[in-house]
């Protein structure tokens, strides 16, 4: 019997999650080019955004 598949939803959010933490531009970059047009990307991007007007 094969196991089911990881839901992909939940990866791509656990891997945000993960880059969130790290809370630098490179983090941010990197999802948002891993995922551009994810719901998340544009969290990223206003994180992002908030990291380069400092």
């Amino acid at each position: 019997m094969m196991d089911t598949p990881p839901d992909p939803e939940k990866a791509v959010a656990s891997e945000y999650a993960k880059l969130k933490a790290r809370g630098t531009i490179e983090a941010f970059e990197l999802f948002i080019a891993r995922h551009p047009d994810h719901p998340l990307a544009d969290d990223a991007r206003k994180n992002l955004n908030r990291l380069r007007e400092k």
